[in-house]
C-alpha cells in the first residue's frame, strides 16, 4: 500500500539517488542481485539474534531495500526495463523474505508458527500477482502490470525491521502481518476471477455468459 501509495511523490529523489549508480555503468540486473546478496546478508546476521546482530541486519536491510528500489529507476532511465529483470526482482525479493524469517524464526524459535503461515501466505500472494500480472492490461510505469495491495514490499521491510527491534513482540506482529496478507491475497483473488468472468476468460461458453 505503501509503494503504491507514495511512490510517485519520492520517484524524485529515487531518481537522483539513482545517478551515481548509472555513472558507474551498473546495470540494472546487477542492482537488483547487489540488493538481493545484501538482503541475504542481512539475514545471516538475523541468524546471531543478539542485540548488535540485529542493529547491523536492519542497516544492511535498509540498504537493501533502496538498492530494490532503484533497480527499477536505473532500468526505466537507461531504457533496459524488460518483463525478465521484473519477474529475477519479484522471485529474488521472495527468497530473501524466505530466508529472513526462517533466520528469525531459527533465531527465535517462538516465532515458527507464525513464520510457517507467513511463508505460506507469501506463496499464496505471489501466486495471485503474478496471474494478475498475467491478466491485467499494464497501465503503469513497470514492466507488468503491479497489483497492490494492503502490504506490499515497503511495509514488509517494516515489519522485519520491528521485529529485529522488539523480539518479545515478533509473534503478534506476524500474526497482525498475515491477517493484512490474507486479506490482501482475498481481494487480488477476486480481482483476477472478476476480471476472468467480464472478460470471458472463464471458460464459459457465450450463452452461459449471457445467462
Amino acid at each position: 500500500m505503501i509503494d503504491t501509495s507514495l511512490r510517485k511523490y519520492l520517484q524524485k529523489a529515487f531518481d537522483v539517488m539513482a545517478r551515481p549508480l548509472i555513472a558507474a555503468g551498473l546495470s540494472p540486473t546487477q542492482v537488483t542481485l547487489a540488493a538481493a546478496l545484501l538482503g541475504l546478508a542481512g539475514c545471516a546476521f538475523t541468524l546471531q539474534g543478539t542485540f548488535p546482530f540485529r542493529m547491523a541486519a536492519i542497516g544492511i536491510g535498509a540498504l537493501s531495500a533502496l538498492l530494490d528500489i532503484l533497480d527499477g529507476t536505473v532500468a526505466r532511465a537507461t531504457d533496459r526495463s524488460s518483463p525478465l529483470g521484473a519477474f529475477l526482482d519479484l522471485v529474488l525479493d521472495r527468497i530473501v523474505e524466505a530466508v529472513f524469517i526462517m533466520a528469525y524464526a531459527y533465531a527465535f524459535p517462538i516465532t515458527i508458527w507464525p513464520a510457517m503461515v507467513f511463508l505460506t501466505l507469501v506463496i499464496i500472494n505471489f501466486s495471485a500477482f503474478l496471474l494478475a500480472g498475467s491478466l491485467f492490461p499494464n497501465t503503469g510505469k513497470k514492466s507488468l502490470h503491479y497489483e497492490g495491495g494492503l502490504v506490499e514490499r515497503t511495509e514488509t521491510f517494516l515489519l522485519f525491521g520491528l521485529m529485529l527491534v522488539f523480539p518479545v513482540a515478533a509473534p503478534w506482529l506476524i500474526w497482525g502481518f498475515n491477517a493484512l496478507m490474507f486479506a490482501t491475497a482475498i481481494h487480488r483473488f477476486y480481482r483476477v476471477v472478476r476480471f476472468a468472468r467480464e472478460n470471458g476468460l472463464d471458460g464459459r461458453t457465450a450463452k452461459e455468459s449471457s445467462k
